[in-house]
C-alpha cells in the first residue's frame, strides 16, 4: 500500500514533517500535552457520563430523534448526539429541559464555540 509523501507541519515555526498525521518534531509534545489534559479532566465516568447518562441519552434521542439545529435550518436529519444546553461543568444537569438532540456536525460546532 503506497504511503503519502511527508508534508511540512503547519504549526507556527515548527520545522517538522508530518507523516500519518503526526509531526516528527511537535507530535510527541502534543501527545504529552493531550495526556496531561486527559489526566486532569478525568474519565467520562468521573465527569458524570455513566450508566444513568446512557439511559437519559437514549430516552432523549427516542423522544426527539431529529437534530434541533438542522430542523431550524429546514433540514430533516436524525440526531446522533445529545447536547447539554448548560454544560455539566457549569452546573448543568441531565434534566430533559437542559438537553438538545443534535447531529454530529452541529454538536461539534456548538462544542467548538464553547456552548
Amino acid at each position: 500500500m503506497p504511503t503519502q509523501a511527508a508534508r511540512p507541519c503547519n504549526r507556527g515555526a515548527c520545522t517538522g514533517l508530518v507523516r500519518n498525521g503526526t509531526c516528527s518534531v511537535c507530535g510527541s509534545q502534543r501527545r504529552d500535552k493531550d495526556r496531561q489534559y486527559d489526566q486532569h479532566r478525568g474519565t467520562a465516568s468521573q465527569r458524570g457520563y455513566d450508566h444513568n447518562w446512557a439511559k437519559v441519552r437514549r430516552m432523549q434521542l427516542a423522544e426527539y430523534p431529529l437534530c434541533a439545529d438542522c430542523k431550524a435550518e429546514g433540514i430533516t436529519r436524525l440526531a446522533s448526539e445529545v447536547h447539554h444546553v448548560i454544560a455539566r461543568r457549569d452546573g448543568g444537569t441531565n434534566e430533559f429541559d437542559n438537553l438538545m438532540s443534535l447531529c454530529k456536525s452541529h454538536h461539534s460546532q456548538r462544542t467548538a464555540r464553547g456552548e
